[in-house]
């Protein structure tokens, strides 16, 4: 334990030399710090911007109430009486997932001046049931935020291959998107021409076109898109003989195909169908579909 005359000479210390050792400290470790006296509660409230930021695996922001996972072992719950209420879980955290029902532009702008000014920050949004926030309003979160993967799970998000002109939307790592018949085989061509994701999930999306497949596999093998991971699952009967004709896919099993591009990325497609339900997985170089996503804890 320090002596007095130590934590005196600490106190002595220039602020900036102080600040200094703070932000070699985690988040735990400075809350510990703040709780000392009110010198140092004072200037690490005064510098949070400088210093470490709480880790939260996933917030789920309910309509009626935030759940927050530090871990999977581990959840907070407060109602949603307000944004003000709310805000403490969105000042100072690194968020793996956050998940927002019901997305409007009064919320978007409230997370997006969090993410500004108190250092929010998420690695994947999850807009889960509906939303009427904008698409630059979202385009705007997702960069304030440092976000690089999307999940549309929204019933109805209306994209359009303009949307693909918002450099958010173009540049991030991952798109997903699920049960949405509102983006229509339009949407589905500039996906491969717009944007550079490398990683997509398309999941029970009925209006995704054949030769959307065809494409993703000839733009792939001729070196002209690159992709590390997609899955595609849609109620159509589309036909493996059409997809495949004339390109260079070994077989494998049944259910199993091989190719390898002309930059010596080598992929393992597994194709299947029962009735109409149609199921593609394309991993490259051992890449995972799986891996795409974030698992989300289920805990009631």
């Amino acid at each position: 334990m320090a002596s007095t005359e130590e934590k005196n000479v600490f106190f002595e210390l220039p602020t900036k030399l102080v600040l200094a050792i703070l932000k070699d400290c985690t988040y735990q470790d400075c809350y510990k710090v703040r709780a000392t006296c009110k010198a140092l509660k004072s200037l690490i409230e005064d510098n949070l911007k400088l210093l470490a930021s709480q880790d939260v695996y996933h917030i789920d922001l309910e309509r009626r109430r935030v759940r927050a996972w530090r871990n999977f072992s581990w959840c907070d719950r407060i109602p949603f009486r307000s944004i003000e209420y709310i805000s403490k879980f969105f000042c100072y955290v690194n968020v793996k997932v956050l998940t927002v029902n019901t997305l409007n532009d009064e919320l978007c702008a409230f997370l997006t001046e969090n993410a500004q000014k108190k250092k929010l920050r998420f690695e994947q949004l999850r807009l889960f049931h509906s939303f009427s926030a904008s698409h630059e309003s979202i385009c705007q979160l997702l960069k304030a935020a440092k976000c690089h993967v999307i999940n549309f799970e929204a019933v109805e998000s209306h994209l359009q291959p303009a949307h693909f002109d918002f450099e958010e939307y173009k540049t991030l790592k991952s798109l997903c998107f699920e049960m949405d018949d509102t983006i229509g085989e339009e949407f589905f061509d500039s996906v491969l021409d717009k944007c550079t994701a490398k990683s997509f999930i398309f999941h029970g999306c009925d209006r995704i076109p054949q030769r959307f497949v065809r494409n993703m596999f000839e733009k792939w093998l001729n070196g002209s898109r690159e992709m590390e991971a997609v899955r595609i699952t849609t109620n159509q009967n589309f036909s493996f003989d059409e997809i495949i004709s004339g390109l260079n896919i070994q077989n494998v099993d049944r259910a199993t195909w091989t190719m390898q591009n002309v930059k010596g990325d080598k992929a393992t497609i597994t194709m299947r169908r029962n009735n109409f339900h149609f199921f593609v997985a394309f991993e490259v170089n051992d890449h995972r579909v799986e891996d795409i996503l974030y698992k989300i804890p289920y805990i009631e």
